[in-house]
C-alpha cells in the first residue's frame, strides 16, 4: 500500500472478489482462497487441499448426474 498526497492509504492492487459460478460448493471453495495471500504460509497447503477436494467433489457430482 502507498500513501497519496491527501494522506489516505491507497492499495494499488486490491484483491478481487472470486467470481460467482452459480454452484454453491464451487463458490464456497473459491471464497476459501480469497484471502490466501494474507494467510500464514503454514496454512496454505491445508487450505489449498481443502479447496481442491471441494472442487473435485463438485466435478464428480456433475459427471455422475450426466446421462450415459
Amino acid at each position: 500500500m502507498t500513501e497519496r498526497d491527501d494522506d489516505q492509504v491507497y492499495d494499488p492492487d486490491p484483491t478481487p472478489s472470486p467470481p460467482d459460478t452459480g454452484q454453491p460448493p464451487v463458490d464456497d471453495a473459491l471464497r476459501g482462497l480469497a484471502d490466501l495471500s494474507s494467510a500464514p504460509l503454514a496454512e496454505h497447503h491445508d487450505r489449498l487441499a481443502k479447496v481442491h477436494e471441494a472442487l473435485q467433489e463438485a466435478l464428480d457430482r456433475t459427471d455422475s448426474d450426466r446421462a450415459p
